[in-house]
């Protein structure tokens, strides 16, 4: 890579680290957000090492507590890809909105409606998942079928969650009337796309869940088609992804450059990307559904094709927080073609948690590409292939950055220093090495043939070729354990016990750069873009699911 200059002086406006005052009715709603999230990855966490021992031949243990495999496999998924971000991306966001444009958020009641359904939805949800009547994973669609609470409490979250991104929108309209002419700064901007892609994409399961999944499990109708179900779930599933990792992105692009005292490398590239993604992420997601029968296979290659596209926002991405550490190490005082590295923060827990993410993200990303091909899907769509990419995407890239952000937030909104910092940095690269061995010998093992969603220890179905690698993820898993016991303590010692100020301001940015484009926030044409793209994409699909045409994508051909 071309060496990055340091920032310009002209560009210091953009590095200021504003002390900036929060009000006693906004720290409680973001605060209350945290503390369900946190809540959340408290159980969620614990039962992962639990699979992975349970999976492992070597071992087999039973899972404490839950002696019924797939009840711990779904409290796992729900609470920590569901709960857990959905709470942490919310109370994020509003922190992100208020802050950024130095006003409260259109209304705290509003907020606080919001933050109810969700934690109703959590309690309903929960209750039918503890009670062992929803063991249908977080990926949940027909035939399997759970509780009515669980659907109707998973409903209530996805509601919450509308009511709380119309609040982010009305604050930044708000903000737009008041200030004409001016661009939005980049962290709000990322936000207002998070949530206008999220609302969309969710709009897939809350009719699954409204019009199928509920009805059946309240007894009101006694069939459902399956395969619209799963049409109607991964219209949302993957899409989902992204708005686990927009927030991520977020702080890769606008809070990690000022805690290194550096501008982000370009700003308008950095909104372009969240367009793409934005438009992009949701028509999609038929790769999820390349080994079901009933989907022609002109929709499935048309959608190969676009989740390749999909790549090119990451690459920009890439590009530009690269260039942006660049110039953070040369700032620095480091030289030659990779010494910039070397002059990074790697004792700062905030830094380590985010560039270690971003090299995990990497793998996951390349894992990712693979089950976007057609024929390379085939083989490895139900394999334990699966669960390695998802956990260097979502537990390796994301989780480590919302540990990052929470590194700062968490001291800011407790008014307190941060609890041992040596003790956070360790957290990260025991986190790091552990989710790496663990994405790694999954993949491995899937690539050899072992099969996710099933419970080695009950059908003792043991091949010498996958053994040993999944034996591996059981090592992996009690490195996670150590992680997780080492964040409980820094949380737990932050919250309650830490002394002092804390030593790290907010990192927000209150105004955008000098030629931010206006024309990035022509969000009508954007949302046009949404409609349309998934009216080409997603609809030939849904008639042909729905039997109304007799294989509309396959030019002549039956349906596979």
């Amino acid at each position: 890579m071309q060496a990055v200059s340091p920032a310009p002086k002209s560009e210091a406006n953009i590095l200021t680290f504003p002390r900036l005052g929060m009000l006693s009715s906004e720290r409680a709603l973001i605060g209350a957000h945290i503390l369900v999230a946190l809540l959340a990855i408290s159980i969620g966490l614990l039962l992962g090492p639990a699979q992975a021992y349970r999976r492992a031949p070597a071992l087999q243990w039973e899972i404490p507590v839950f002696s019924y495999y797939y009840q711990a496999l779904t409290l796992h998924g729900v609470l920590n890809a569901l709960v857990f971000t959905t709470f942490f991306i919310v109370g994020f966001s509003y922190f992100v909105v208020q802050r950024s444009l130095q006003r409260a958020l259109a209304s705290v009641t509003v907020g606080w409606i919001a933050w109810v359904l969700m934690f109703i939805g959590v309690v309903l949800a929960g209750f039918a998942m503890l009670t062992g009547q929803a063991n249908v994973l977080y990926t949940f669609y027909a035939p399997m079928l759970a509780h009515w609470t669980f659907y109707l409490g998973l409903a209530l979250v996805i509601v919450g969650s509308w009511v709380a991104g119309g609040n982010i929108f009305v604050t930044y309209m708000m903000w737009r009337r008041a200030n004409p002419g001016k661009a939005v700064p980049l962290a709000v901007f990322a936000t207002v796309a998070n949530f206008i892609m999220w609302i969309s994409a969710s709009l897939g399961v809350a009719i699954e869940v409204l019009t199928m999944l509920l009805p059946l499990s309240l007894g009101i109708v006694q069939t459902t088609d399956p395969q619209v179900s799963r049409i109607l779930f991964w219209f949302f599933g993957h899409p989902l992804v992204y708005f686990w990792l927009l927030p991520a992105y977020t702080s890769w692009y606008t809070m990690m450059p000022i805690q290194f005292k550096v501008p982000v490398f370009s700003d308008t590239l950095a909104r372009v990307a969240f367009i793409m993604i934005m438009i992009i992420s949701i028509p999609i997601g038929v790769h999820h559904l390349f080994v079901d029968p009933g989907v022609s296979e002109v929709a499935k290659v048309m959608h190969s094709l676009l989740t390749f596209v999909v790549s090119v926002p990451s690459f920009l991405t890439a590009f530009n927080i690269a260039a942006t550490l660049e110039r953070a190490g040369r700032a620095r005082g480091g030289t030659g073609l990779l010494g910039w590295m070397l002059k990074l923060e790697w004792g700062n827990p905030v830094m380590v948690s985010q560039v270690l993410g971003m090299m995990m993200f990497i793998i996951g990303g390349v894992t990712g590409l693979m089950n976007a091909s057609f024929t390379l899907n085939i083989a490895l769509h139900n394999t334990t292939w699966v669960p390695g990419h998802f956990h260097t995407t979502l537990a390796g890239g994301v989780f480590m950055t919302y540990m990052g952000i929470l590194y700062w937030m968490l001291p800011i909104m407790r008014g307190r220093k941060l609890f041992s910092r040596p003790l956070a940095t360790a957290q990260a690269y025991t986190w790091f090495i552990g989710m790496l061995l663990f994405g790694i010998s999954m993949g491995r093992a899937g690539l050899e043939g072992a099969a996710r969603r099933t419970d080695v220890g009950s059908a003792q179905v043991i091949s010498e070729y996958w053994a040993p690698w999944l034996n591996v993820t059981a090592i992996a898993g009690t490195i996670l354990l150590i992680s997780v016991v080492l964040l409980f303590i820094v949380v737990i010692g932050t919250w309650f016990f830490s002394k002092g100020d804390p030593e790290d301001p907010a990192p927000i940015t209150t105004v955008a750069p000098s030629g931010a484009p206006l024309w990035t926030e022509r969000w009508s044409l954007w949302i046009a873009l949404i409609v349309i793209s998934n009216v080409v994409m997603w609809g030939p699909v849904l008639l042909e699911g729905l039997n109304f045409v007799n294989g509309f994508w396959s030019v002549g051909y039956p349906m596979n």
